[in-house]
């Protein structure tokens, strides 16, 4: 009885080891997948702009994460002006002076969606400031429709001119990677990975032998 006791308290020990490895693998491979959601724009710069930081917003509560199969995701951007003059942009969702172009068999550009009917206003962006642009403007929205690894280039259109007369137009682009992850999978437990799912199936199935060796004894 005191072997067969021994070998269960052994096997128990083993797999909670084994769980608590995976749950620490787990939790390392979403920190680098939200941190590698951050990247710097070192992109084309046209004229005066310089795109600081490209990132993307995700999902229904809009969060800093890459986008998954189905969801709608909005492109941000930080932009500072390296010129000696002001340019002229729309800062609005309403009509936005941002942009995004992305290869169409990974993010599909919806159109007629609800549009806001404000009026937006050039607004100056003068030598040294930033601003925060996002995309699509009010009327679109895009959406991944395909997993996998591709790329998206973050339009900026400007002017010199506060009438923002087409003449006077200018354009600054960034390209960054995106990565489209597949559609979440239904888990035993909301959060918990499969891997450990199962190793704690496995942890209960022992301490259920553990048990009826006892009894039996």
């Amino acid at each position: 009885m005191f072997r067969i006791e021994a070998k269960a308290k052994h096997l128990i020990v083993a797999t909670m080891f084994i769980v608590m490895i995976s749950f620490s693998i787990a939790f390392v491979d979403n920190g680098r997948r939200v941190t590698a959601l951050v990247y710097s724009a070192n992109g084309l710069v046209i004229g005066p702009i310089q795109f600081v930081e490209i990132y993307f917003l995700s999902g229904q509560n809009q969060q800093r994460r890459s986008p998954r199969v189905g969801e709608e995701l909005v492109v941000k951007a930080k932009l500072r002006n390296i010129g000696s003059v002001a340019v002229y942009y729309l800062p609005t969702l309403c009509d936005s002076s941002l942009s995004a172009a992305f290869d169409q068999s990974y993010v599909r550009a919806e159109s007629g969606r609800p549009r806001c009917l404000a009026a937006s206003m050039p607004t100056p962006l003068n030598p040294t400031e930033e601003t925060m642009m996002w995309a699509p403007e009010s009327g679109m929205a895009y959406v991944a429709i395909r997993a996998g690894s591709t790329t998206v280039t973050a339009i900026f259109t400007c002017n010199t001119d506060v009438n923002m007369d087409p003449s006077t137009q200018a354009e600054a682009r960034s390209t960054v990677p995106l990565t489209i992850e597949e559609e979440p999978t239904s888990l035993p437990i909301p959060g918990l990975p499969i891997g450990s799912s199962i190793l704690g199936f496995a942890l209960a199935l022992a301490i259920l032998l553990y048990k009826k060796r006892i009894k039996t004894n």
